[in-house]
């Protein structure tokens, strides 16, 4: 929303590749659309990027056109990274996106991801050092990282310094009111502020979930339920953890 400055605007860039998750991107860009920068002094823009201009298709099969390639991309601000599908697989060793996030995560104040970006993120070496997390059915390919530090239990989210890994996909819209959180919290130095910006975006997209039935990862279900979803996700887990092995012996 605009501020009428000319300072420029916090730019939150939204990286896709194929099949990612539609949720992963449409929580964010609705919050972040619905956040009122002027209490940071800033514009906020929220912009999608690929490695190239065309169109990119999500899991399901809709297709996205980013607004800017990697050559032609703004700084960011904010980095986001959302999880995938089979796409994941393809990514983790596709050079020139890993370069555009270590590039682009070099000159932003944040660098984000949910679900299995937080994978995408660990293979570039952004989260070396780092507490982090991802999809609950990914975790241990996220922790054949040696040197990224992976939580235990289930969090929405993980924050250290200026990394915010999220969990699974529905974690996103949490990560990114947290974010929004963050922000305001650090511009103005006033955590009562953060709290109020955030509250007033949670109203505005009327977000107060309250889902038919009680859980939805791995530490509140029990185990009738947990098995059979973990069953039917064990070849994606291990198809992604080929990758990761893949990658990190290259």
């Amino acid at each position: 929303m605009p501020t009428d400055t000319e300072t420029p605007a916090f730019t939150v860039g939204i990286v896709l590749y194929p099949e990612f998750d539609l949720l992963d991107i449409a929580g964010p860009y609705d919050v972040f659309t619905f956040f009122d920068g002027s209490i940071i002094g800033r514009d906020v823009q929220v912009v999608t990027v690929a490695e190239h201009q065309t169109p990119v298709k999500a899991t399901g099969g809709l297709l996205v056109t980013p607004e800017y390639d990697f050559q032609c991309c703004p700084p960011l601000d904010m980095v986001f990274v959302p999880g995938a599908g089979p796409g994941m697989k393809i990514t983790i060793g596709n050079d020139a996106f890993l370069d555009f996030l270590r590039a682009a995560a070099a000159n932003a104040s944040y660098v984000t991801s949910v679900c299995t970006g937080g994978i995408l993120l660990a293979a570039a070496g952004l989260l070396d050092g780092y507490q982090a997390t991802t999809h609950w059915s990914c975790i241990d390919c996220l922790k054949l990282f040696a040197n990224v530090i992976v939580v235990n239990g289930c969090p929405r989210y993980v924050r250290d310094r200026n990394r915010v890994t999220g969990g699974g996909i529905s974690s996103t819209i949490d990560e990114a009111l947290f974010m929004v959180e963050t922000i305001v919290t650090d511009f103005t130095g006033d955590a009562a502020k953060g709290a109020q910006a955030t509250k007033s975006v949670q109203l505005s997209i009327q977000y107060n979930p309250q889902p038919p039935y009680p859980g939805g990862d791995p530490c509140s279900v029990d185990y009738a339920t947990y098995a059979p979803v973990a069953a039917g996700m064990k070849t994606f887990r291990d198809e992604v953890c080929a990758a990761v092995s893949t990658r990190i012996t290259c």
